[in-house]
């Protein structure tokens, strides 16, 4: 995941905020349904995370191509990363992991 500095400077603004919930707590559970006939009982709420699994579903855990493309860079001498600018981006990380 890249984060840029917009980003960055909202997440840090929002340290104060309370944490809010996405879900219930107490969510009911439909065991056994099918999803054509589980659509029709289902919360707006409930019917937006049933298409957001079903979308992550079809995403890789990796970009492959971002990643070949990567390597070849690597063997060829053409990727090049400061320190300073991996020690940056990792502080980043650390902070907005922090927010959650």
């Amino acid at each position: 995941m890249k984060i840029s500095d917009s980003e960055f400077g909202r997440a840090v603004a929002n340290l104060g905020a309370t944490e809010t919930r996405i879900l219930p707590e107490s969510r009911p559970r439909r065991m056994g349904a099918t999803k054509s006939n589980s659509a029709k009982q289902l919360s707006p709420l409930e019917r937006g995370m049933l298409v957001a699994e079903e979308a992550l579903a079809d995403v890789p855990d990796t970009r492959d191509e971002l990643i070949e493309e990567l390597k070849e860079r690597i063997q060829k001498g053409e990727y090049q990363v400061s320190g300073a600018e991996i020690a940056e981006m990792m502080l980043r990380r650390l902070a907005a992991d922090k927010i959650r």
